[in-house]
Order: structure tokens, then C-alpha cells, then sequence
């Protein structure tokens, strides 16, 4: 009988000792622990240059800091990357798909997507092959998935990735802390925002998003997701395609900002930078993990 080069790989680990550790971690802590990790592994990527932390970085709420960004192919990406804070709570999880709503499908896009090709991964048990030569996964792995603690596959990896995602809550912004101090101008932006702009009739508290697809103006393709202002200041470039470089221009861009003046947009502007987060661009357990395993393994 012949059998694919996933179902080899499979019946061979499933041959191989299972690894010894301490398990001090809940399977769910695990679950999280080992997303955390493979969220920032190369390995994930076909020539081992890029992992989800490549376009998702911390400092930017885990968006990137370009219009787009190029896959491992240097095929130039389409939509702007989104960043990630609070991405747990969003009903849907992309610009333009109305119908992905599952952090753990959503990974294969940029995993093994054909248009564009990220990080180009379309080979699952060469996936799995690279995961498994790595002793601390396995431990995590057994922990978190005791009932397929042999099985290290790309299913399983979704799952821990969307496990970590989950953890990247942002509620600690300036706006967030009571008895917060607001200048003149940002009191004028937050007027015009929850007033007579209607900013907030699409971003509205406490994600300052509606989770609704738009049309901002006749030259765009279709409907798009109204993206969370959380941490805004950071996220620049905006809107899908990376095309507004500042807030201002992100602003101008809706058609109702023609009834706005400049300094009334720049007001805005300025309230919207009491949505910064900054513990939340320096938490360590979202961090690069330490190279050390959280689970002792045996010798």
C-alpha cells in the first residue's frame, strides 16, 4: 500500500517515545504558550524567512508599518496588514470576506494562500516535519493536546496560533483610565467624533468599530471591514491598501470629512491618540518568548 508523505511522517512519530516533561501547565495555558512560540517561528514559512510576528509586529498593535508587505516570493501584498489588538472579540477577519470568522481558518491564508503568497508554507508534512525536530513542542503539544500529543500537524498548530491570538486583549488605553486629562484639542476631536463628524456611528466604543463592511468612496472594489481605532496611532499606514500615510489622510478619505475643516480633522486626530495602549505595546508575555521552555524535559 502507499501512503502520502503526511501519512509516513505521522505513523513514524507515532512510533516515537513520547517525550518526558513536568506538566505544570493547564492544557489550555499550554495551548496558549505553544501559539505564542509558533507565532513567532520562521518555520512556518516556506524558506524560513518570515512567521506571523514578521508582519505582526508588537510595537505597531501587531500590524506592520507598511501600506503592504511581500511574501517570501517578494509577490507585493494586497491589503494593508491588519493589526491584531482585541482580534479574539472581531465577528469577522479580513478587509473583504464577509465569511471568515475562525481565527484558527484564518491562519492558512497567510499560511499557504496562492494570491498573494505570504509565507508560501503549502507543504503540510514538511510543516510537521520541521515542528517535530523541536523537543519543547512536543512537550507543549502533549500537554495541550493530550489526545494527539503524536500528532504535530498544521490543524493542531492553528489551534494554538488562534489560542494566542485570543490573549491579545487592549483595554488600557488613556481613554480607558478614569480621571484621564484631555488638552483643548483632543476635547474638540472627542466632540466631533461622538457629534457632528459621526465618527462613531462606525467606530463605536468599546472596540471603536461597528464589525460592518463600507464603502468609502466609488473608486473602491467593494464593501470593507471597518478596522478597530484601538491603538490607531500606531497602526500607520491606513485604511486596506496602506494608501493614507497619516491619520489626517485616513480622515479626508471619508466623504463626509469634506464637511470637516483641517483643523477640526487634526482635532480628531489628536483625540484618537487617547486610544494608545502602551502597556499593551510592551507586555513581555507578548514578546518575543524566552528560548527557554516553560516545561522541563527530561534528558
Amino acid at each position: 500500500m502507499k501512503f502520502s508523505g503526511l501519512t509516513l511522517l505521522v505513523a513514524t512519530l507515532s512510533w516515537l517515545p513520547a517525550p518526558a516533561f513536568a506538566a505544570s501547565l493547564s492544557p489550555e495555558t499550554a495551548k496558549r504558550e505553544l501559539g505564542h512560540r509558533l507565532f513567532y517561528d520562521a518555520d512556518l514559512s516556506l524558506d524560513g524567512s518570515m512567521s506571523c510576528a514578521t508582519c505582526h509586529e508588537q510595537r505597531h498593535a501587531f500590524s506592520d508599518g507598511n501600506p503592504t508587505h511581500p511574501g517570501v516570493t517578494d509577490e507585493q501584498g494586497i491589503r494593508n496588514v491588519p493589526a491584531l489588538a482585541n482580534v479574539g472579540a472581531f465577528q469577522s477577519l479580513t478587509w473583504i470576506d464577509q465569511h471568515l470568522t475562525s481565527l484558527e481558518k484564518q491562519l492558512f491564508i497567510p499560511l499557504s494562500g496562492p494570491h498573494p503568497v505570504e509565507m508560501g508554507m503549502t507543504d503540510m508534512a514538511e510543516l510537521s516535519r520541521r515542528l517535530s525536530g523541536n523537543s519543547c513542542y512536543h512537550a507543549l503539544f502533549a500537554i495541550a493536546f493530550p489526545d494527539k500529543s503524536d500528532v504535530i500537524d498544521a490543524e493542531h498548530v492553528s489551534q494554538a496560533i488562534a489560542a494566542f491570538e485570543r490573549t491579545l486583549v487592549s483595554k488600557n488605553a488613556v481613554w480607558d483610565q478614569r480621571g484621564y486629562k484631555e488638552t483643548d484639542d483632543q476635547q474638540r476631536g472627542k466632540a466631533l467624533f461622538f457629534g457632528r463628524a459621526k465618527c462613531s456611528s462606525c467606530h463605536a466604543p468599546p472596540l471603536f468599530m461597528d464589525q460592518r463592511f463600507h464603502v468609502l468612496s466609488v473608486s473602491q472594489d467593494g464593501p470593507i471591514r471597518t478596522p478597530s481605532l484601538r491603538n490607531v496611532e500606531v497602526t500607520a499606514p491606513y485604511l486596506h491598501d496602506g494608501s493614507a500615510p497619516t491619520l489626517v489622510a485616513a480622515i479626508q478619505a471619508h466623504a463626509d470629512a469634506s464637511d470637516l475643516s483641517k483643523l477640526e480633522i487634526e482635532s480628531i486626530s489628536d483625540f484618537l491618540s487617547l486610544l494608545t495602549d502602551h502597556a499593551f505595546l510592551s507586555r513581555q508575555d507578548f514578546a518575543l518568548p524566552a528560548e527557554q521552555c516553560p516545561v522541563r524535559i527530561a534528558p
